[in-house]
């Protein structure tokens, strides 16, 4: 087992290693999926899984290894959530999201015969936002959601390589806008100020 696992290393090791040729323009599909980190949402723990998925096209910068384009897509934010109890009073939360977006994106080729890449992306991201809640203590049960859309700036920077002509594995770092949940009195709120989430995610992409 240990031997074949060596072998497959190599082996991968050996297709990075031939040169590719320079990518050409065309459409693309491609998924990503990993952790965001929200700010100033009230949580304990203010991170969840994401997934997206998105498609495109790209046009070749003249005879630069350069790549632009436009993009489009659709993401989700898993749930988030805590509860905590204290002498007969208990609380749970609950905060998810998905949003879809739009924009531009340039892949710069690291030399024409290069497997790497880097990709920058800057976009508008419209999102739909829903945070619930349920409170239990003596004589009182009360629960209640309630939801938020809106629009915001998004943007990415990330590094890829090519395992085949048409097909390659990155790493982005994305930045996103959202509306911050507050606590109002005894009841919860969306604010109008501006918070920030951040992903890290994994992904591949097939260009054709």
């Amino acid at each position: 087992m240990i031997k074949c696992g060596r072998v497959a290393l190599v082996a991968i090791a050996g297709v990075l290693a031939v040169p590719c040729a320079q990518a050409q323009g065309g459409f693309f599909v491609g998924a990503q999926a990993g952790r965001a980190t929200l700010s100033d949402t009230g949580f304990r723990d203010d991170s969840s899984s994401t997934q997206s998925i998105g498609a495109g096209y790209r046009w070749q910068a003249g005879a630069s290894p350069v790549l632009i384009g436009v993009e489009a897509g659709y993401g989700r934010l898993g749930e988030i959530g805590e509860s905590y109890a204290l002498s007969g009073y208990s609380e749970r939360r609950e905060f998810e999201a998905d949003y879809g977006y739009v924009g531009a994106n340039a892949r710069f080729q690291f030399g024409a015969d290069s497997r790497w890449f880097a990709i920058a992306r800057l976009g508008y991201m419209g999102y739909d936002q829903e945070f619930r809640y349920r409170v239990e203590a003596p004589g009182l049960s009360e629960e209640g959601r309630f939801s938020d859309d809106g629009g915001g700036a998004y943007f990415g920077l990330g590094l890829g390589v090519d395992v085949t002509r048409t097909f390659n594995v990155n790493a982005m770092v994305n930045g996103y806008a959202y509306s911050s949940i507050y606590r109002d009195g005894d009841r919860y709120r969306f604010d109008d100020d501006v918070s920030t989430a951040r992903t890290v995610t994994l992904g591949a992409e097939l260009r054709f």
